[in-house]
């Protein structure tokens, strides 16, 4: 049954737009110099406020229309999902929080996913498909003509490309969020040209093309991660169809695979450099195999994290600031594994175990496991689907594996992708593990959760909004004309909205601090350090442990000093 079958949560048109607006354009976005966060804002306003909009009146005409006329209901996997959502919501009561101010950035982004979920599973079809994975592709491919300027340094004539040179980035600021967004194109490209022309209307014209050149930029990245995680989408993609219809699109199965070994070996013939940058990580992977692409010690570490916390886990969005302390026990344990400072556990799996805990991290596996064995039976028994279910089995698959290596659940603009595909597939292929309510008897409940919707939507536009509005007056602030009084007054203000109320506490650490040494007032630098420090044991970063161990040293402190001492390293001296 398609999804206009079942009921609508949105007109046509304004579900088109929002997908569109949400799912295409926000890795082409960055924030700019106008903003103090430059790069990743303008992206989560590109994907959450079309989002909170949508979610807003999807509730309103629930709550006017009812669940019956609106076809509204939750599938088995979306309520096990929002359980684990409710489940996060209430974990920091006996898990406490490290940082309060991280908790619900992440919690909103895990809202917003499982709405993605919802809403696709209620109103994408394949007219509104086929446009997101048209966009995605020209978006991909438009990505590699900015990453190419980028990596030449001919980028600085055009402001919308993110002032990088040298750097093969584009405009998602990260070389593997860049590969992970080009591996999702070329997916996406490739079912095009699988399925192109099937109701006689769609030309396969320019996917070859585009296609091409998001390959050439895949490869470009060097990211192995990718580069295995594109290959085992494509591999899923190509098995559906081989099992179920047949050898009718063998031929494009194959001109796929020689269309991408083509552009590889173009990339060898034209890119040395690049290839030599790939051909030496494939040689780490192959000389030093135990240490799993050097995410040995990184591993470790979250396994220290976790047997720290094995029950409440460390709290949503908390696992990067018990890294410094997770690592020292890992060094102690292991003391021949090396240190190296990171955000993410570069495995999906481990960091949600490391912050959700045992209980949590069970649900999470079950949510994979139910989907994985759902698309498995469904492929081994042939079971009659739609060519969109076999792209979002694919384009989970991919997902999955490139979780293992990196992070792509970690960036909305990537994420949101993972939703919709599970959404198309579950819709048709899931195995129904418990009964659900119909809409018609999911009237109260429905009605309930619709307001619930309205009010989340509404805070979470407030709590966006307000947080641009508190990143412009750190960007006012640090504006070279301002005079330190006035410069402290837009710190200050900025540390009164909850998105931004972190970042503002650090750089009034670091005012206080400066203004002191130049003003030669040892109070006033006292009181800069000390705020340093108790931003240090709220979000421990190495920036800071370098900054305040060279203080405690200045101080001859020694009890300080030899307290951050024990996190790591010392710092190498300038010019060593």
């Amino acid at each position: 049954m398609t999804a206009s079958e079942e009921g609508s949560l949105l007109g046509k048109k304004a579900a088109s737009t929002v997908f569109f607006i949400s799912f295409v354009l926000p890795n082409l976005l960055f924030s700019g110099s106008y903003f103090f966060s430059t790069l990743h804002l303008m992206k989560w306003a590109g994907v959450l406020f079309p989002l909170a909009a949508a979610a807003f009146a999807a509730g309103w005409r629930i709550l006017r229309k009812g669940t019956s006329e609106t076809g509204f209901r939750l599938d088995g996997f979306a309520v096990v999902w929002l359980f684990l959502l409710l489940y996060a919501m209430v974990q920091p009561f006996w898990s406490g929080l490290r940082s309060p101010e991280t908790f619900p950035r992440e919690w909103f982004f895990f809202a917003s996913m499982w709405f993605v979920y919802v809403l696709a599973f209620m109103t994408a079809d394949r007219p509104l498909l086929r446009l997101l994975l048209w966009g995605s592709l020209v978006n991909a491919a438009v990505s590699v003509i900015f990453a190419e300027l980028q990596v030449r340094g001919l980028n600085q004539p055009f402001f919308f490309i993110l002032p990088t040179p040298g750097h093969y980035i584009a405009n998602t600021g990260q070389q593997n969020m860049l590969a992970l967004w080009l591996a999702v194109g070329g997916l996406n490209g490739a079912f095009l040209l699988l399925t192109g022309r099937e109701k006689g209307k769609e030309t396969l014209f320019g996917i070859p093309l585009l296609l091409a050149v998001v390959f050439w930029g895949l490869v470009s990245t060097t990211s192995r991660s990718a580069l295995l995680s594109f290959a085992v989408g494509f591999a899923s993609l190509g098995a559906f169809f081989i099992r179920n219809t047949g050898r009718v699109r063998l031929r494009r199965i194959l001109g796929v695979t020689l269309l991408f070994a083509a552009v590889f070996g173009m990339n060898i013939f034209f890119n040395e450099g690049r290839w030599g940058l790939l051909l030496d990580k494939m040689e780490n992977v192959v000389t030093n195999p135990l240490s799993i692409a050097q995410r040995d010690s990184i591993w470790a570490t979250s396994w220290i994290m976790f047997t720290a916390h094995p029950l409440g886990g460390v709290g949503l969005g908390q696992y990067k600031w018990h890294y410094l302390e997770a690592q020292r026990g890992m060094m102690q344990r292991w003391p021949s594994l090396q240190w190296q400072f990171t955000h993410w556990a570069h495995n999906e799996f481990l960091q949600w175990f490391c912050e959700a805990g045992l209980a949590g991290g069970i649900v999470f596996l079950f949510l994979w496991g139910w989907w994985w064995i759902s698309a498995l039976l469904a492929f081994l028994k042939k079971r009659p689907c739609s060519s969109e279910a076999y792209w979002g089995s694919s384009m989970a698959a991919l997902f999955l594996f490139d979780a293992v290596w990196t992070r792509p659940f970690h960036r909305i603009e990537n994420a949101v992708w993972l939703a919709l595909a599970l959404a198309m597939t579950n819709r048709e292929l899931l195995v129904p593990l418990f009964p659900t309510p119909s809409p018609e008897e999911f009237h109260k409940g429905g009605r309930i959760l619709a307001l619930t919707l309205m009010i989340v939507s509404s805070l979470g536009i407030a709590y966006l909004a307000s947080g641009m509005a508190g990143d412009r007056l750190l960007s006012r602030a640090f504006d070279l004309d301002r005079s330190p009084l006035v410069r402290e007054e837009l710190l200050e203000k900025a540390m009164r909205i909850p998105l931004v109320r972190d970042i503002a506490e650090k750089q009034l650490a670091y005012h206080y601090i400066d203004l002191g040494e130049r003003a030669r007032d040892p109070e006033l630098t006292a009181k800069g350090l000390n705020a340093l420090m108790a931003f240090f044991e709220k979000q421990p970063h190495v920036k800071e442990l370098n900054f305040l161990r060279e203080w405690s040293l200045r101080l001859d402190n020694k009890p300080v000093y030899e307290d951050l001492a024990s996190y790591g390293p010392p710092r190498k001296e300038k010019g060593k």
